[in-house]
This record gives C-alpha cells, sequence and structure tokens, in this order.
C-alpha cells in the first residue's frame, strides 16, 4: 500500500529519526539481509540501508562497498527524500548535471547507475532510503521496483519492532530496577491487613530479622514484637486513628530470628484498609544515644571543665569543674560573653588575642594562659577550643575544654629553674675551664718554647739531657690539659669532624716516626704494616685520625718494655668510591686483665691502681680515642692477654679521592720574612719567648702590654700583622680587636691579627672570628705551626 507524505519540517523528521535510536549502532543480521537481498533482486553490486540526519547519510547495512557515512550535501539518497513519490533514479549519473562533478561518479571506479526508495515511518516521515547502485548505466523493472519497495517496508517494520522491543525492555528495565530498589532497601516494607496479618514484605526481612519471606507473610506483625510491646505502644495509635490520623510513627523493640533484639522505628500509613508499614533498624542509634547519655552524665561529673559556646560566643552551658575552676555559676554567666571578665594583671594579653583571633577565623586553638576567679585568684588554665559546624559549614557551637595546671606550671617553674641553673653551672664550668686553660698554657707556652730555643742553641752534652727532660715532662702536662679539654668539648657535642683529603699512608708514617724518640733507649721497635690495598688518597678528618692513632700507640709504647708495637692497615672491602679499612694497634706489653676490660674506655678509669703512679696520664685517653671513633661512624675494640700484649682496632668507611684531586701539603722551608710584626701580650716571658722566635725569621718585632696598648701602636704605625692574646689587663685582646676594625681607614679593617692565646672554650673560635680576627694560633705554640700561619699573611 502506498504512503501518503504528509507535511513535515525537518527538525520533525529528524526527530522522528532519532527516536528509533538506530544512528551509530553496530551490525544487525536483519538489515545487512535486506540489503543483500536488495542487491540480488536488483541485480546491482552495490546495496545500502541510510538513514538522512540533519547534516549527514549514516549507513547502516552494505553490500559492496565498505562506506560508514558522507556529507548529506553529497548524497544521491537525499534526492530520493525530496521526491514527491517515494522512488527515485538516476540511469546514468554521468549524464545527470546534478551528479555529473562528483569524485564518486568522476573517479574510478565510477558510480553510473541509482536507483534508491525512501524510508517511511508509518506516522509519514521520510527518515531513510534503500538503495542500489552500478558502476554501469542501468534501470529496474517494474517488479524491482515493487520489490524495492516492499524491501522498503520491511526495513521500517524490522525498525518499528526494534523500537518497540526498546521500549518494552526499558519498562521492564524499569520494573526490575524498582524492584531490586523495594527489595534491597536496607529498610523493612510490608503490608499488613487492617488486623496486622502480612500480606507482603520485601527481601531485607531475611537481613534485618533473619527470616525468609514464606516465614514471615500470613503471620501477625506483632508476633515478632517483644512482649508488652503491642500495650505499649498502640493506645496512642487507636487514639489517634479516632481523631481522623492516618500517619503514625512509633518505636518498638523487635525479636530477630536468632533470639537478639533489636530496636525498629516504623512509619505507617492506612490506605484502603490496608497498612503500609516501612521500618528502620535504629539500634545503633539507640545505642548511640545511651551512650551520650552516658557521656553527658561523665562530662558533668568530669573533674575537667566543659564549656559550650553558641556561634555568638554565649556561654549555653558549662559543668561543675567549669565552675569550680573560675568560681562563678551557670546561672551568672549564661547567655552572656563573658569578654574580658576574666582578665587580670598576670594575664598574657598576646596569647588571649591569639584565641580570640582564633575565635573570629573559627579556627581550633590551645592555650596555657593565667586567668582570675570570681574572688581575683589567679590560676593556670590549659584551655582546648573547638568549633563545632553543621553540614553546611555554618558554626554552631564551640567546645571549650579547662583544665586547672597551676601546680603544673609551679613544677615547670621548678624544673626550668633547675635546669638554668645547670646552664648557670655548665658556662661557670666552660669559662673556669678557658681560665686555667689560660693560665696553666701561658706558663707551659714559656717552658716548652725557651726548652726549644736552648735546645737549638748547641747546648753541652750534659745540658741536653735535662732540656730533653724538661721538654717531655711540659709535653706530658701539655697532654694532660689537652685531654681533660678534649673530654669535655666531645661531652658536649661540639666537636665536629672536618672532611679534607688526607694522606692515609703518609699519616701512619708520620705518627710512627714522632714516637720514635720515646722507643730509642729501651728497644721496643715501632712497626708499620700497610696492606698494598689501602687507599693512599681520602677524604677524612687528618687531625682526629691523627689523635686515635698517636693516642693508641703512644698507650702501647707507655706499657711495653721490650718487643714491638706496630700499627697497621687492611682493607676489608672496596670499590670505585669507597673503600672499609681496618686499622689495627698491637703490642707487646703488659695487657690488660679480663675483667678490666670491659671499663677500659671509661673516663678517668686505668687498668690497676697504680697506672697513673708508675706510667702517668690522666686516663682519658681511650675515653676520648673512643668517643672519636664513634664520631667517625664506626667501634673500637679491643683484645690483650695479660703479659703477652694488647690490641686496639676499628673500621673506617673512607671516600676515595682520585689522584689528579689529591692536593699534597708542601712544607714550607723557614726562610727569612720582611716584616713587621707586633706581639701583644701581658706576660713579660711570653714576649721574651716570642722576640726569640719571630727574630729567627728575621721578623722585626716590636711588643704591647695590653689592649689599649696595642691599639695607640696600631694607630700610630703600620705593622704587617698583629699576635694578640685575649686575657689582658685595662682591656682584653678582643675589646681590642673590635676598636681597631672600627677605625675609619681601611688598612685597619685589612690588617691580618691572630689570636695567641691559651683559652679553648668551646665556642672561642667563632667569638675571635666574630670580633674581627683571621684566626688563632693555641699556647703552647708549635714554631712550625705559627710560621706556617704567618707565611699566610706575609708572604705573597
Amino acid at each position: 500500500m502506498d504512503v501518503k507524505i504528509i507535511s513535515e519540517t525537518e527538525s520533525a523528521r529528524v526527530k522522528a529519526l532519532r527516536d528509533y535510536q538506530i544512528l551509530d549502532t553496530g551490525e544487525e543480521i536483519q538489515f545487512d539481509s535486506i540489503a543483500w537481498l536488495a542487491s540480488y533482486i536488483c541485480n546491482a553490486p552495490l546495496a545500502f540501508i541510510t538513514f538522512i540526519d540533519d547534516d549527514r547519510q549514516w549507513i547502516k547495512a552494505k553490500v559492496g562497498m565498505e562506506t560508514h557515512e558522507i556529507h548529506r550535501v553529497l548524497s544521491f539518497c537525499d534526492y530520493t527524500l525530496r521526491e514527491e513519490q517515494n522512488f527515485f533514479t538516476v540511469k546514468d549519473l554521468l549524464s545527470d548535471h546534478r551528479f555529473a562533478d562528483l569524485d564518486i561518479v568522476e573517479s574510478e571506479p565510477r558510480i553510473r547507475f541509482y536507483a534508491g526508495t525512501s524510508l517511511v515511518s508509518p506516522d509519514g516521515h521520510k527518515i531513510g532510503t534503500i538503495c542500489v547502485m552500478d558502476f554501469k548505466p542501468g534501470d529496474l523493472d517494474e517488479k524491482q521496483r515493487q520489490a524495492l519497495d516492499i524491501l522498503s517496508k520491511e526495513v521500517v517494520l524490522n525498525l518499528q519492532t526494534r523500537k518497540n522491543n526498546c521500549v518494552l525492555k526499558d519498562l521492564l528495565e524499569k520494573a526490575q530496577r524498582f524492584h531490586n530498589l523495594f527489595n534491597n532497601s536496607s529498610e523493612l516494607h510490608c503490608i499488613t491487613d487492617s488486623e496486622g496479618t502480612i500480606a507482603f514484605v520485601n527481601s531485607s526481612v531475611n537481613e534485618l530479622l533473619g527470616y525468609r519471606i514464606d516465614e514471615v507473610v500470613g503471620r501477625n506483625i506483632w508476633a515478632f514484637g517483644v512482649e508488652g510491646e503491642r500495650e505499649r505502644v498502640m493506645p496512642s495509635v487507636y487514639e489517634a486513628i479516632g481523631r481522623g490520623e492516618n500517619r503514625f510513627q512509633v518505636e518498638t523493640l523487635i525479636q530477630t530470628k536468632d533470639g537478639s533484639l533489636k530496636w525498629f522505628e516504623w512509619a505507617d500509613v492506612i490506605m484502603d484498609g490496608y497498612w503500609l508499614v516501612n521500618g528502620r533498624d535504629i539500634t545503633e542509634r539507640k545505642a548511640y544515644e545511651m551512650q551520650l547519655k552516658t557521656l553527658t552524665v561523665a562530662v558533668e561529673k568530669s573533674p575537667a571543665g566543659v564549656i559550650i559556646r553558641n556561634e555568638k560566643n554565649e556561654i549555653q552551658w558549662m559543668n561543675e569543674a567549669a565552675e569550680n575552676i573560675i568560681d562563678f555559676s551557670l546561672d551568672e554567666l549564661k547567655g552572656t560573653d563573658i569578654g574580658d571578665l576574666l582578665v587580670g594583671p598576670e594575664t598574657d594579653i598576646e596569647t588571649l588575642k591569639y584565641a580570640k583571633d582564633c575565635v573570629q577565623e573559627r579556627r581550633a586553638y590551645e592555650i596555657e594562659i593565667v586567668l582570675y576567679k570570681k574572688g581575683g585568684k589567679a590560676v593556670w588554665v590549659l584551655l582546648r577550643n573547638n568549633p563545632i559546624f553543621d553540614g553546611t559549614g555554618t558554626l554552631q557551637s564551640q567546645i571549650s575544654i579547662a583544665l586547672d595546671i597551676t601546680e603544673k606550671k609551679k613544677t615547670e617553674y621548678q624544673l626550668i629553674k633547675a635546669r638554668q641553673d645547670a646552664i648557670d653551672l655548665s658556662k661557670s664550668k666552660e669559662v673556669f675551664l678557658s681560665v686555667m686553660s689560660h693560665e696553666m698554657r701561658t706558663p707551659l707556652n714559656a717552658v716548652i718554647g725557651m726548652t726549644r730555643i736552648l735546645r737549638a742553641e748547641d747546648p753541652l752534652e750534659r745540658q741536653l739531657d735535662n732540656l730533653k727532660i724538661l721538654e717531655f715532662s711540659a709535653e706530658n702536662l701539655l697532654t694532660l690539659i689537652n685531654d681533660v679539654l678534649d673530654y669535655t668539648k666531645i661531652e658536649t657535642g661540639n666537636l665536629q669532624l672536618e672532611e679534607v683529603k688526607v694522606d692515609i699512608v703518609e699519616l701512619m708514617s708520620k705518627t710512627i716516626e714522632s714516637l720514635k724518640f720515646k722507643t730509642e733507649d729501651n728497644g721496643v721497635n715501632l712497626l708499620l704494616s700497610i696492606d698494598p690495598l689501602t687507599p693512599k688518597r681520602v677524604l677524612s678528618d687528618p687531625t682526629r685520625l691523627y689523635q686515635i692513632f698517636m693516642n693508641l700507640l703512644g698507650n702501647a709504647v707507655k706499657f711495653t718494655q721490650k718487643g714491638f708495637v706496630k700499627i697497621s692497615s687492611s682493607v676489608i672491602v672496596a670499590n670505585e668510591e669507597f673503600a672499609t679499612v681496618r686499622f689495627a694497634v698491637e703490642d707487646s706489653g703488659i695487657g690488660i686483665a679480663p675483667e678490666k676490660l670491659s671499663s677500659i674506655f671509661d673516663a678517668y678509669s686505668q687498668a690497676e691502681r697504680d697506672t697513673a703512679r708508675k706510667y702517668g696520664g690522666t686516663g682519658l685517653g681511650l675515653s676520648i680515642t673512643k668517643k672519636l671513633v664513634d664520631l667517625f661512624g664506626s667501634k673500637i675494640s679491643v683484645t690483650s692477654v695479660v703479659g703477652q700484649g694488647t690490641c686496639f682496632s676499628f673500621e673506617l668507611k673512607l671516600r676515595l679521592v682520585a689522584l689528579e684531586n689529591l692536593k699534597v701539603e708542601e712544607h714550607a722551608v723557614e726562610t727569612a720574612i720582611n716584616a713587621t710584626v707586633l706581639v701583644v701580650d701581658d706576660n713579660a716571658i711570653n714576649r721574651l719567648l716570642a722576640r726569640k722566635v719571630l727574630e729567627k725569621w728575621s721578623l722585626i718585632v716590636e711588643f704591647a702590654e695590653n689592649g689599649k696598648e696595642a691599639v695607640e701602636k696600631v694607630m700610630a704605625k703600620d705593622y704587617d700583622l698583629v699576635l694578640m692574646d685575649i686575657h689582658m689587663p685595662v682591656m682584653s685582646g678582643e675589646e681590642a680587636v673590635e676598636v681597631i676594625r672600627d677605625l675609619p681607614e681601611v688598612k685597619y679593617q685589612r690588617l691580618p691579627i691572630l689570636a695567641l692565646t691559651g683559652s679553648v672554650a668551646q665556642d672561642d673560635e667563632g667569638r675571635y672570628s666574630k670580633a674581627g680576627m683571621d684566626g688563632f694560633i693555641l699556647k703552647p705554640f708549635d714554631p712550625k705551626i705559627l710560621y706556617k700561619e704567618l707565611r699566610k699573611f706575609l708572604i705573597q
């Protein structure tokens, strides 16, 4: 039957097409079969089922060509839709001016023949076509045209069936979703008659009460309630029904299948003689309410003060403890903003301002502050305040927890005072050590310095022995002083390791060489054993390594009367960056008793009571050595057999340095220095010693006896360098340097000034630098070290 085309707008046509939801869908066999049948009946190599959208032709089924869509303006099928009749054909496209210029007609393979029939929806909208094409001119006979028309109706029938199926599927899915929602609800839904007999219940009954649906349907709803619940609840419900109400909300206790009890909140509606009942498990809520009630009692009776304020900062509630802390009752403060009511002379205004800012900014805070009770008595209070917001972020209230910490503060004050006393004592100890160091090193400087000068002046043989004894004793005394001061520095954590380039092999060799004079008379052999794999070039602290080696070797020499003392190295593991080396110092000396090994590294501890008397020493050497090894991140160990000897060993992980990066230190030859030096020292012997040492290098030496005299001389004459003592009368060395550096001319800022001091407090170096000094030399000074430092500033 011919379908009469009704008047339509393009938007209505496109809407009708899209209602079928066919665009951009996958292949479907029924459409592919119709396209193949069209190709077969019309004896055409190409056949298509297409749908015309607002700006494109989309191809649902195709035979003979893999094309998915083309622009509507290039479509033959668009002309089929425009025809008043449903059929459109072009026998030779190349001869038709409307299509001759199209690429598909001009280019190979050329499409020369087209015939198509419109797909018309039941409501008259032309939504697409079924068409055939050929690569040569042609035509369809009447039967082929009728067949193409029948096939077009078959396509529309399939579309309509597909659409109806989609609608039905959608309705089924919606019904299923509703059923799933109803059955999977977290609430219990049921329908009962007017007597309470259950006619329907959802599957949640199994999860909530433990019953199957068939175990519940047909039973009275009150069969699941706890005894007495019906009598408690229903009178008020019947009373409401009598007033014409049909909606109710009640709470009852329900017994589950396993015998446990649950609280349920019921929302009931009476409709057409049936009760629609919705039940919600509120067991947790009931437990929470009970817990809240318990917490309320706990808060009310809590020893900590609790204060609740509203969003306007007005007090709404506080417990008895809060009343006791401030001596105000709730009745006196309720509904008020207490402001500065509790503020007094000792209240920290900055802390109070911080708290007020936090309230203004709606932030939590915790403060400790002095507040004043109603009677004016001060009390320390720890106050924690937390704002409470609703779901929209609006401030609802503030909860403050207050604790009386007055006694705690008294204890803290006592602890602070005790700590300050300890700090003061430590500072006093440091000052004492600094002064004692200065006082002891000053005469030692003279003794050691003059001894060295006398030995250098070709003394008599009998005088030389005496000078050696004098120098040895003085250096031993200096070692004792250094041990005490080094130990103090390590104990206070103020000793930091350097990381500079070191030749390990050379350092071990020089340590051995420096001790040979001590073994010349007793025949003890000093041995050096170096593993060939020992790296020569590493990054480490040479001063502290030397101190470790010297302490261990010196100790070994001291307690070895015959035999040997040996220092050795052996490589444990090595790679391109690091080497782990084991260092050991062995001797054939007196050994250490087994029961003494555990305490040998303790401060001021020696193996035997008469050790100090027989051999000397402070008992700090090994303790300092252990702490230095600890600073290197290692552990020192000891093995010993009484009468046979002792071995100390430790391992260090050392970073390697490439040969080209190693700068070998050159020892300066002590040549003459053409310069003028001012020596500032209040000790006449030290001045004499300084003259003898400095004039040996051809330096012109002048003296000042205190800082004030030094400033005057520097202002009166240009010096090349100043050696400045620190502890002097009238004006100290530090004060003098500060005055000199403050002088207006540039030369006073450039003048090299070195501290020459016996004081070695832990922060002295930083203090000297801050005062404006360029370095310091410790008394008693080693002439070689002094010469090396002078060369830095006087020889360019």
